[in-house]
C-alpha cells in the first residue's frame, strides 16, 4: 500500500511538470495522462498492487477502493494493531493470509499444532454498525456478495435467488478455527470463495472455502455454481 500511494505521488506530480512545460512527456507519462482521462487504471498504478483483481474497476471505482483499503489499513496500525472488531477482508492485498493468521493465532493461543486446524464460517445476523467487540474466538469479516444463491437471514439458510438479484451482499461472517476432527460439511455448502466474477483465473484466484449453511442438498448449490466474491463487479 506505502509504495502504490507513493508512486501514485511521485507520477502524478511528474505528470503536472510535463503539462507544465518543465519536463519532456515520456511515454509513461503520456500513458498516465490518457489514463486519467479514459477513466482507466493506468498500467503504472496497477503494477505496484499485489494483486490484479481491481482491474475490472474504473479508474474512480479503483481509486474509491484504494481508499477505502487505505482507511481500513490506517485504523488498524494507528494504536497497537488491534485486529478490528469486523475486518473488510475485499480491503486486504492477502486475504487467505489473513485467514490463515487467524488459524494460527488459534493454534499458538491453544498449543495446537497448525497442520491440525481448519476454519468454519457462521453467517451472522448481524450488520457492521452493530459489531463493536472482537470475537472471543476467531474473527469477524464482511464485505462478500454471494453468487448464484442467496441468504435467508430468518431461516439462516441458503435459498434461491429472488428476480432480477444477481448478488446478495452478506451480513458478518464469524470465522471460526477448528480442528480437522471437528470439522463437519454436514449440513453444509463448502462454498468456494473467488476475488470476483471472473472466477478461479490471473483475474480471480480462489480464495479458500466457506461453509454455509443449507436445509437442501449441497450438490444443488454446486450445479447452480453458487460462490461468494470478495469484490461486486456489478455495484463498480
Amino acid at each position: 500500500m506505502n509504495a502504490l500511494l507513493e508512486e501514485m505521488r511521485r507520477s502524478m506530480e511528474e505528470l503536472q511538470l510535463g503539462l507544465d512545460g518543465a519536463l519532456n512527456m515520456s511515454d509513461k507519462m503520456e500513458a498516465l495522462a490518457r489514463g486519467i482521462a479514459t477513466n482507466q487504471v493506468p498500467a503504472l498504478w496497477m503494477s505496484m498492487t499485489s494483486t490484479r483483481v481491481q482491474e475490472v474497476f474504473s479508474l474512480a471505482a479503483w481509486y474509491n477502493d484504494v481508499l477505502k483499503r487505505y482507511e481500513q489499513l490506517a485504523a488498524w496500525t494507528a494504536a497497537n494493531l488491534v485486529t478490528p472488531a469486523s475486518v473488510w477482508l475485499s480491503g486486504l492485498f492477502n486475504p487467505k493470509a489473513f485467514l490463515t493468521a487467524v488459524m494460527q493465532t488459534y493454534a499458538r493461543a491453544n498449543k495446537l499444532p497448525l497442520d491440525v486446524m481448519r476454519f468454519m464460517t457462521e453467517v451472522t445476523s448481524k450488520t457492521v454498525e452493530q459489531v463493536t467487540e472482537p470475537a472471543a474466538v476467531g474473527c469477524y469479516i464482511h464485505g462478500l456478495v454471494l453468487e448464484g444463491a442467496r441468504w435467508d437471514k430468518e431461516e439462516g439458510v441458503l435459498k434461491e435467488s429472488l428476480p432480477n438479484e444477481l448478488h446478495q451482499a452478506l451480513p458478518v461472517i464469524h470465522v471460526k478455527p477448528v480442528t480437522t476432527e471437528q470439522y463437519s460439511l454436514e449440513g453444509c455448502y463448502d462454498c468456494p470463495v473467488y476475488t470476483n466474477m471472473q472466477r478461479a483465473n490471473v483475474y480471480s484466484p480462489g480464495v479458500s472455502n466457506f461453509t454455509l449453511r443449507t436445509a437442501e442438498s449441497p450438490n444443488k448449490w454446486v450445479l447452480a455454481s453458487v460462490a461468494l466474491l470478495l469484490q461486486d463487479d456489478l455495484a463498480a
